[in-house]
């Protein structure tokens, strides 16, 4: 195999998106019932360089607003760090937004070893809630 051909390979793979095996859910039917903060499960990030944030939000009964917010663990000292780099520094959606469902997909840097979510209701409660479905999924 010439130079040519070897660097013409080499291009061609590092041109590959290599994703995680799966898509992990975060939140799946969730009903946002309370103000109460409400934290995802933490998910390992592996090597994996960017991630992908699928949501898909509902509302019943009129709450005011959803408040998402991506954290990444920081291992040295424990602690949760919220991401706070383009879209992800305001998240929220009102009631008016969510009504007939929206479906939503956000990309962003990796920030940790470890990722989660959080979701804060305003106005919510057992008669006035969101409807929540996150995944993530990462990518190279």
């Amino acid at each position: 195999m010439t130079y040519r051909e070897k660097r013409s390979d080499a291009v061609q793979k590092a041109d590959q998106v290599v994703r995680s095996k799966g898509i992990f859910n975060l939140f799946k039917g969730f009903h946002l019932i309370t103000t109460t903060e409400q934290i995802s499960q933490g998910i390992e990030c592996g090597d994996f360089r960017r991630f992908l944030l699928h949501i898909f939000l509902d509302s019943t009964g009129a709450p005011t607003t959803i408040q998402v917010k991506v954290q990444f663990l920081n291992e040295t000292t424990g602690k949760w760090h919220t991401y706070k780099q383009g879209p992800f520094a305001a998240l929220f959606w009102e009631d008016t937004d969510t009504a007939s469902g929206v479906a939503e997909c956000f990309e962003g840097p990796v920030g940790g070893r470890a990722m989660r979510i959080t979701l804060i209701g305003v106005g919510t409660s057992e008669q006035a809630y969101f409807t929540v479905d996150a995944s993530v999924e990462f990518v190279n």
